[in-house]
């Protein structure tokens, strides 16, 4: 794609201004079962999204058809828009902006496919070694993802982030007595020579083991601690609350309340898309604006809404460098990207110590269904163990824990030290919460 011929002709046949975004994803995959290749798949896919103002209105198209061939025919079609629309989608294409990229401190190195297997069969034989209960090893993989997005338009900007990541992951079953019960882990790896196969079987199995013969425990309300994954899949699944999307439209309970406190003074969250613990780096939003680090929440007071152009004109005032696709054909929306608590000086053993008696909740389901983004308000299936006199007890499983995450979020005890990035925009620590309602028996 000559990308320069595009933005030229689009110019000489009416268009104001001219954007070609492009996203190129490449994966592999392997897959290993029952000690041996299952399945492996590379791909490389690029889509590209085009925007244009033309006649006051502003007009958007994805396509995979980039071939120059195929330019007067997609430039027409987005100029016959014009005449068909009603009103125009909202955005601006952007002048360039200084800033000092960064880069990634992460360096990955591919494993070779003798590697692959060399890493994937130790884990199984790992998995099944590690005690009798454990039948089965399932869903082992290795994955290589790299992403780069880059954004061309006619008023001089051209950038281009891109980033890589690969990830080990498995899962064991454990049967005992007519129990059965299953678990999957997955973890980032630099190297073959990194990865100890051993270790993570030991974290997989022991947990999938301690789950046997677990059961609910009666209803109650008791000081719980959200164990450091179970709290980033509930931190990342209210993040939208901080939109200026939704605040800016009144559907989020921030809404007027910024500048005020609104969570325990324990609680720090900063959202910096160049944050180099994180898996990917952005050094520029899908908008092209150039990102920074930025407080939302200081010491439990609500301090930056995180912006798109379009939300942030709403609400008179400029982007954060928060403008991101879901997809490269998806619109633009105003969302965190590397959003994290910052984490406290106590290990997981401290909260236990912490609370005395309770619960530590590891895992979650229905993240979906049983969240309401307007209230905050929350209802959900999860898992984990017992607390008693601050030590481990057994595990409990078939209960729900319920409540509202800006009073859940105002009532913390104590922020553990355990943040780990793994695969996702979002990290926390282990948090201890003060009470929370348990639905059991």
């Amino acid at each position: 794609m000559n990308k320069k011929k595009w933005i030229e002709y689009a110019l000489a046949n009416g268009f104001d201004s001219f954007e070609i975004y492009q996203e190129t994803g490449k994966t592999k995959t392997v897959n290993w079962y029952q000690g041996t290749t299952d399945s492996a798949v590379t791909s490389r896919v690029t889509g590209t999204a085009l925007r244009g103002r033309i006649s006051g209105k502003m007009l958007s198209y994805a396509t995979e058809e980039t071939g120059d061939e195929h330019m007067e025919q997609i430039i027409n079609e987005m100029k016959e828009q014009a005449g068909i629309i009603g009103s125009s989608e909202s955005g601006t294409i952007l002048s360039p902006e200084k800033t000092d990229e960064c880069t990634s401190s992460r360096t990955y190195t591919p494993f070779t496919n003798e590697e692959i297997r060399a890493a994937l069969s130790d884990l199984e034989k790992s998995i099944l070694a590690y005690d009798p209960c454990i039948v089965q090893a399932v869903h082992l993989v290795y994955e290589e993802e790299s992403v780069e997005r880059t954004i061309f338009n006619s008023k001089g900007l051209d950038i281009k982030d891109k980033g890589s990541v690969q990830v080990i992951g498995g899962g064991a079953v454990a049967s005992r007595d007519g129990d059965i019960r299953n678990d999957f882990r997955h973890e980032t790896v630099s190297s073959f020579d990194s990865f100890n196969a051993a270790a993570f079987a030991d974290k997989l199995c022991g947990e999938v083991v301690r789950q046997l013969g677990a059961g609910p425990v009666k209803s109650t309300s008791c000081p719980v601690i959200f164990e450091k994954e179970a709290m980033t899949s509930l931190f990342a699944a209210f993040s939208d609350i901080f939109s200026g999307d939704r605040i800016s439209r009144g559907i989020s309970p921030l809404s007027g309340k910024e500048g005020r406190r609104i969570f325990s003074g324990l609680i720090t969250m900063i959202d910096d898309p160049r944050e180099d613990a994180a898996p990917f780096i952005y050094n520029y939003d899908d908008e092209g604006h150039p990102t920074c680090r930025k407080y939302v929440v200081r010491e439990g007071v609500f301090e930056t809404v995180l912006h798109s152009t379009e939300s942030a004109a709403r609400m008179n005032t400029v982007s954060s460098g928060n403008g991101f696709k879901g997809g490269c054909s998806a619109p633009v929306r105003a969302v965190p990207k590397n959003f994290f608590i910052v984490p406290g000086d106590m290990p997981l053993s401290g909260l236990m110590e912490c609370i005395g008696n309770g619960l530590v909740i590891t895992d979650l389901a229905g993240l979906h269904a049983g969240l309401d983004h307007v209230t905050g308000d929350f209802s959900l299936q999860c898992s984990g163990y017992k607390v008693t006199d601050g030590e481990r007890a057994e595990n409990v499983t078939l209960i729900t824990v319920a409540g509202n995450y800006l009073e859940m979020m105002d009532r913390v005890l104590a922020v553990g030290n355990d943040i780990e990035w793994k695969t996702s925009p979002a990290a926390c620590p282990s948090i201890a919460f003060k009470e929370l309602s348990i639905g059991g028996l």
